[in-house]
């Protein structure tokens, strides 16, 4: 006996996929959890994986969805129009658990929602979208890195969402008493009322 505390969900299938939305919701609302900046990878233009480190918003199970903030000129943003394949990881060392989560992406740049996300964005997070370049392009020195501090809009017209509807959620969990891996995945990813179904897997 190791004496570890295991928690009730990681024998239950029902329980570990409410468990995995909840950490996501916990993530979307918290920056001390690990779910907070979860890795997306989206396929660039060679088919080839892309991986960058997003803050999550929203998470919400009802619509299977996933939001996060980016800039219109950003590199990804091509890319889901291209392929809207994604994958997204995150590991909680202190709890053992992974995640591992497979969703078709999308880009929102207007709209009710898109408006909602940025009238709750704070002035500090609004900066980011007062460069005048785009990210990633290329600058002779890091404080050559220049703001439009007088933007009219704040940043507003670089502002959009991506969106990250799931369709498959892996779990693990690490544990001296023994590890528990499962997958879920949703029975018609298209229905409106589709319905989760997990498996046990092998560790």
């Amino acid at each position: 006996m190791t004496g570890e505390q295991l928690p009730a969900f990681r024998d239950d299938l029902e329980l570990t996929l409410a468990e995995c939305w909840r950490l996501l919701q916990e993530g979307a609302t918290s920056r001390h959890s690990a779910f907070h900046v979860p890795t997306v990878a989206t396929l660039d233009e060679h088919g080839l994986p892309e991986l960058r480190t997003m803050v999550l918003r929203a998470a919400e199970p009802e619509r299977r969805l996933l939001r996060f903030h980016t800039d219109r000129r950003s590199a990804k943003i091509a890319q889901v129009a291209r392929s809207p394949a994604g994958a997204i990881h995150i590991y909680d060392k202190p709890s053992g658990i992974q995640l591992r989560l497979a969703a078709s992406l999308s880009i929102e740049m207007d709209g009710d929602e898109v408006e909602a996300a940025w009238d709750a964005s704070r002035s500090f997070s609004r900066i980011c979208y007062r460069v005048t370049k785009a990210p990633g392009a290329e600058v002779e020195h890091p404080d050559a890195v220049a703001f439009d501090h007088d933007a009219a809009d704040e940043g507003r017209g670089q502002f959009c969402i991506l969106l990250a509807r799931v369709h498959r959620i892996e779990w693990l969990h690490l544990a001296h008493a023994g590890h528990r891996r499962a997958v879920f995945e949703l029975n018609d990813e298209d229905a409106a009322e589709a319905e989760w179904t997990g498996r046990w897997l092998v560790p």
